[in-house]
């Protein structure tokens, strides 16, 4: 059983692993940790660049970079003044290295290029691309993802890219279990390896076992009895003698007026 804590807001907070620092000891300061989006606090990241001593490569939309732009110049400065944002604010009580927060007007796709967003154009990079431009090893061990109405899209590209980190936090804009765009996304997740390990409200924490649920069985051999491929190699293995997985009910034809 992994040991959780609670970061961010005391009235809003996230999931994460207790003693995150020894988590990622072996790696340390080179610990890649990109973050994409944000909620109503800087906390969550702060907090976690903080603690393991690392830097983070933010990416986000345009308009809430400029919040991060603030954070920045107020991690250099020390000083909260009459037009300091909120949202900046609690970063003057965290000491990150300016030098170690990046932040980037673009989103991880599928390509480099430009991606419409509510009618804005946005730079998109591949996440090797993002990486590699960053002075970053082409890894990641600590994403987390608060974008919402995008998380699929920056999921899905993750998968394509190879890149598996190995703490995920995500921030789901509804359940899993009550919306079916997300739980497909959720569902997918689980299948290639994530273990779901703490939620907190919307936060969700999911740990990589490298156990990839897609590689126990043949997507190529046709079905004689409808099964899924899956449940059919999970029969298999609880009764070994038998020849095919579940046995679905036949369906009558109708009779002909």
């Amino acid at each position: 059983m992994v040991s959780l804590t609670k970061i961010g807001p005391k009235d809003a907070p996230y999931p994460m692993v207790d003693a995150i620092w020894d988590f990622f000891s072996t790696k340390g300061t080179k610990t890649v940790f990109v973050s994409v989006g944000s909620g109503s606090s800087c906390l969550p990241d702060l907090e976690l660049a903080e603690t393991i001593g690392c830097p983070l490569l933010k990416m986000e939309l345009p308009e809430s970079a400029k919040a991060w732009y603030e954070i920045k110049d107020l991690l250099k400065t020390r000083k909260v003044t009459e037009t300091t944002s909120e949202f900046a604010k609690p970063a003057a009580r965290k000491w990150v290295l300016p030098k170690n927060l990046t932040v980037l007007e673009a989103l991880p796709s599928f390509t480099s290029g430009t991606l419409t967003v509510n009618g804005t154009q946005v730079s998109s990079q591949r996440w090797h691309d993002l990486l590699k431009q960053n002075g970053c090893e082409l890894r990641i061990d600590l994403l987390k993802v608060e974008l919402p109405g995008m998380e699929t899209m920056v999921l899905e590209s993750l998968w394509q890219s190879g890149l598996r980190p190995s703490l995920l936090l995500v921030t789901w804009p509804a359940s899993p279990d009550e919306e079916v765009s997300i739980m497909n996304t959720a569902a997918h997740l689980q299948m290639l390896g994530y273990a779901l390990i703490g939620t907190e409200g919307s936060h969700y924490l999911y740990y990589y076992t490298d156990v990839n649920y897609y590689e126990t069985c043949a997507w190529s051999k046709p079905s004689t009895k409808m099964e899924n491929p899956l449940m059919r190699e999970i029969v298999c293995s609880l009764y070994p003698g038998s020849k095919g997985g579940v046995a679905f009910p036949k369906v009558e034809k109708e009779a002909s007026s």
